[in-house]
């Protein structure tokens, strides 16, 4: 077998043409020794000559995409010969031209094992007769040949398939007769130049029948006419479109971005026209995403751009500026009033969105307005007055809007020292808790205490909870923020477990947004775990104002708790619509009436008969009750009355720092006078 595969080799070795015998799957089986002094002589790379290496991997290196196409006809016995005539570059820079056949092996059973590739090398000279037809159909370009009155001379295979048109009935033919729709275009224009003008034109253009955008390049001849060479380039014109919209326009909702609007108003300023900017933020969206599905803020965002298109115009843009926020500059015409515009504009926040899942969500906006030239002269200021603006809206609740006024910039500049006071080191920077002692009336014993977080800040001075919580819930900042708390807490309540065998169970606020979040609620056990307190100490209470708490993510998290053994309660009972939604879906153990109800006693029989009403419910789904804002001895003394007897309000104490609560009620422990009843 050796010895036969050995006169193979000399046979083939003796032929002058260069050879390369390949398999069905490309892989060099045989070269003669003619192709290897070729390739070694002109310091071609070895992998087109060495047996065992990939030639159509060489081919698509090199870009020859044609050649291989055709040797895959041979092999899959499409053609039964490909012959072809092309450049080969050899190492030292030079071309040569070959001429190529190539030829299938078959077995015995007629089924192409592989094949056969002739390489002849042809003199520049020899390839005259045949390079205007054959190196013209190797073209990867377009190619047509028009005389001085453009009528096609000929057109290669390419034109024909980019074209979608057979030569054969094109020749002959003036080519905007065959086109006629061009003639409305650019081409025209070009192709004259390059003929009156015998210069080489360049140009990309669209053809809007084939749906399709053409790179040319028209060169005049000699002798009149000319040679017309073109590729089809929709699909880098899509790449180039959409790298445009990825600078200029919002991936979600489409709209323009930030950068986009920014030149918008850039071009209104240059031609000194007047203009409003309309600063329109989505209040909780990260919220409301916590709360539904994953995709919740999405849905809205592109839900909201859709409705406001609808007011787009010539006159007025929208934009997208970031996650929860839009832009509206919108130009000052003749007798229109902003107030048209915001009620139009609010007037799309009044309507629920559905979800993906039918889920019904009411989203309300905070919109700030500023306005060119009565409030600002320059970009960057008309946008930060209108942020500013929008800011100052979202302090009032539900859809609302507001007009920069430049008092505005002094509350702005409290807001970020607010913020950087958050993303610092709190304690350092005045953070503190109090305790609120809740008492038992009967006996006037201490028996719990609310936990109320305070700041004193180094520059601003006092600043309200909710102030900072507010800041710190639209920052990102309330985890860190309840976790720093929560540290302070556990730290002090392990000193007075070791001095005082501390028993009092603790309550904790939650906000809206640390209720739904799992991974907050994780750190919280984790925490509680490495301070060893006990659960049965800890009391979480969310507010019955909140009405987006509740979420099956919530629900997970207070279930979680208790199964823990922690206690929960609802604070601010029986101010908001939501209340029996939280008895129903929520564990709850404690029920904190608010203090509006406690402050009508004696003098509102309604709210008593209310107040009378909230304590029966808690006591009949045996929930514990506390009444807040005890502040007079006639509503503890009607409270008592009415089986309540667990108070918190300024009759026994107001919020106390932590050594005056450990003084009094630890130290001393303090008792306050009770006064016996009868109760009928």
């Amino acid at each position: 077998m050796e010895k036969h595969h050995g006169e193979i080799q000399d046979w083939i070795n003796t032929i002058d043409e260069f050879l390369i015998a390949i398999d069905e799957n490309g892989k060099i089986l045989r070269v003669n020794q003619a192709w290897i002094d070729f390739c070694i002589e002109h310091e071609v790379r070895e992998s087109i000559w060495k047996p065992g290496s990939d030639y159509f991997e060489q081919l698509e290196s090199r870009g020859k995409l044609n050649e291989l196409d055709f040797i895959k006809q041979v092999l899959a016995d499409e053609l039964t010969e490909h012959r072809q005539m092309y450049p080969f570059l050899l190492g030292n820079g030079e071309t040569q031209w070959l001429q190529v056949k190539v030829k299938g092996v078959k077995f015995a059973s007629g089924q192409v094992s592989g094949a056969i590739i002739h390489h002849k090398p042809l003199s520049l000279e020899s390839t005259h007769p045949i390079t205007a037809e054959i190196v013209l159909e190797s073209m990867t370009e377009g190619f047509y040949l028009l005389d001085d009155h453009l009528q096609v001379i000929y057109m290669n295979e390419i034109a024909e398939e980019i074209l979608e048109y057979k030569r054969g009935q094109a020749t002959g033919w003036n080519l905007f007769t065959l086109f006629p729709e061009a003639l409305e275009t650019n081409f025209p224009l070009h192709y004259r130049r390059a003929l009156t003008e015998q210069v080489i034109v360049e140009f990309v253009d669209y053809y809007e029948p084939l749906d399709k955008w053409f790179q040319v390049k028209a060169c005049p001849l000699s002798k009149g006419g000319l040679s017309v060479y073109f590729q089809d380039v929709s699909e880098k014109k899509k790449t180039e479109v959409q790298l445009t919209e990825f600078a200029f326009y919002d991936y979600l909702t489409r709209l323009p971005n930030r950068k986009l609007i920014m030149q918008k108003i850039d071009s209104l300023l240059e031609q000194g026209k007047k203009f409003s900017i309309f600063h329109v933020a989505i209040d909780n969206l990260n919220f409301i995403n916590s709360l539904y599905t994953h995709n919740a803020g999405d849905i809205i965002m592109k839900k909201v751009a859709e409705d406001l298109k609808t007011l787009s115009s010539e006159s007025c843009h929208i934009g997208r500026s970031d996650s929860s926020d839009f832009l509206i500059v919108r130009e000052t015409t003749s007798g229109e009033k902003l107030e048209e515009i915001i009620e139009q504009l609010e007037g799309i926040f009044y309507k629920p969105i559905f979800l993906d899942n039918e889920q019904k969500v009411n989203i309300s906006s905070s919109t700030g307005i500023s306005s060119h030239p009565f409030n600002a002269s320059t970009l960057d200021e008309l946008l930060s007055f209108a942020e500013i603006a929008m800011a100052e809206a979202k302090t009032s609740h539900g859809t609302t809007h507001s007009y920069f006024l430049p008092k505005m910039i002094t509350q702005r500049n409290r807001r970020a020292i607010i913020e950087e006071g958050l993303d610092g080191n709190l304690k350092t920077n005045g953070f503190y808790f109090t305790l609120q002692p809740q008492i038992d009336g009967l006996s006037g014993r201490v028996v719990g205490a609310e936990v109320l977080s305070r700041w004193s800040h180094p520059e601003l001075g006092t600043i309200s909870p909710p102030e900072f919580i507010q800041v710190a819930e639209e920052t990102g900042q309330i985890v860190a923020l309840t976790s720093h708390l929560l540290t302070e807490v556990f730290t002090q309540m392990k000193v007075w477990e070791e001095k005082f065998d501390w028993k009092l169970r603790t309550a904790i606020n939650m906000t809206a947004s640390l209720l739904s979040n799992s991974d907050f609620f994780a750190e919280f056990i984790e925490l509680m775990d490495r301070y060893k307190i006990d659960p049965k100490l800890i009391e979480i209470e969310i507010t019955e104002q909140a009405e987006l708490t509740y979420s099956s993510k919530t629900l997970e998290n207070l279930l979680l708790c208790q199964s823990k053994g922690m206690s929960i309660a609802i604070d601010d009972f029986g101010t908001g619509f939501s209340m029996i939604s939280y008895l129903t879906h929520f564990p709850i153990t404690k029920i904190k009436i608010d203090r509006f109800f406690v402050q009508k006693i004696g003098q509102n029989p309604k709210s008593e008969a209310v107040l009378k009403s909230l304590i029966h419910l808690a006591t009949s789904i045996e929930c514990e009750l506390v009444a807040e804002g005890v502040e007079r001895v006639e509503e503890a003394d009607f409270l008592l009355a009415n089986d309540c007897s667990i108070f918190q309000g300024y009759l026994y104490d107001r919020p106390m720092k932590t050594a005056d609560f450990e003084a009094k009620y630890l130290k001393a422990g303090h008792l306050f006078p009770t006064k016996k009843l009868l109760i009928e």
